[in-house]
């Protein structure tokens, strides 16, 4: 993967556009502060019907000590980045085991993976909750927040869904038990989640009705290098795997540490399901926390269609 040039990042406070506040309906009740984006970037231009299932069983895990996929990951990360804390499951779906865990249960900030709730959420109850049906605009903007990650799209509908009332929706639904909405209600990228609960959802999208689930795939599919902000997406599984993946990446800063996840589904007909979630010392360099990441997945090409 080229190297991301070091970056200063700092947050701004994300200024939902009227208009698409307006297309998404409205919230009432006590004002709440705007949703405020995990990190922001300089941008770079970009170069270019099953039913639902209502609650998932809880990953069986490897152990995470003595198991030697999990250790020559945190090995491989830890070669380029020393101080890399690492969250990891990857579940075959063809017996529906794990092959590989790695404190599968750990809480991390989410960054951008809470957008994969958001949509679950705007497709099953509406874009404000559940009084308006969903639209055409509303299923092109799930597109490009998943997509692109564009966090606009995700601040606007956040916004709408009542804050973290989506997330105690998705959660309670999805059956997640390590998910806890943001302290402070306008920090969509302060959800904490696991590995294990990531696991979850993806084993929950792929149950959901055909349009909505070729929807959120398609969109993971074509998740362009460049995100909307300008970040260089590709790391961990795009660039370490090289095989058929469709992903949703996740990075950003807090007050203790710099966030870089890289989850999704891998193979042929999605073969596993690879969540990777990593903390590294505030300051670290983005390319080098980036390849760290990438190294961690390019060990799973051992796996059998890797």
């Amino acid at each position: 993967m080229p190297s991301l040039r070091k970056r200063r990042l700092h947050r701004l406070l994300a200024a939902v556009p009227v208009a698409l506040l307006a297309s998404c309906g409205t919230v009432t009740g006590t004002a709440l502060p705007e949703p405020v984006p995990p990190t922001r970037v300089a941008h770079h231009p970009a170069p270019q019907a099953a039913p639902s299932q209502p609650r998932l069983p809880a990953p069986r895990p490897a152990p995470a000590e003595g198991n030697a996929e999990a250790k020559g990951l945190l090995e491989a990360a830890a070669t380029v980045e020393p101080d890399v804390t690492i969250g990891a499951l990857v579940v075959d779906r063809t017996s529906g085991d794990p092959v590989l865990s790695l404190h599968a249960d750990r809480q991390f900030r989410c960054a951008s993976l809470v957008k994969l709730l958001i949509a679950i959420d705007i497709l099953e109850n509406g874009p404000d909750g559940g009084t308006r049906p969903v639209t055409d605009k509303d299923r092109a903007d799930i597109g490009a927040m998943l997509g692109a990650s564009d966090d606009t799209v995700a601040s606007a509908y956040w916004v709408a869904g009542g804050y973290s009332d989506i997330i105690v929706r998705t959660s309670e639904k999805l059956g997640l038990t390590a998910t806890e909405p943001p302290e402070e209600p306008g920090r969509w990228g302060d959800m904490r989640i696991s590995a294990a609960d990531v696991v979850r959802v993806y084993t929950y999208i792929l149950g959901m009705p055909l349009e909505d689930r070729r929807l959120i795939l398609a969109a993971l599919e074509q998740a362009p290098r460049f995100a909307a902000d300008g970040f260089e997406q590709h790391f961990g599984i795009p660039d370490g795997l090289r095989s058929t993946w469709a992903v949703k990446q996740g990075w950003g800063d807090n007050d203790t540490a710099m966030v870089l996840h890289s989850t999704g589904l891998v193979g042929e007909d999605w073969r596993y399901i690879v969540v990777l979630l990593t903390e590294h010392p505030l300051g670290t360099d983005w390319g080098t926390a980036a390849a760290s990441v990438t190294a961690a997945a390019g060990t799973l090409r051992v796996l059998p269609g890797l």
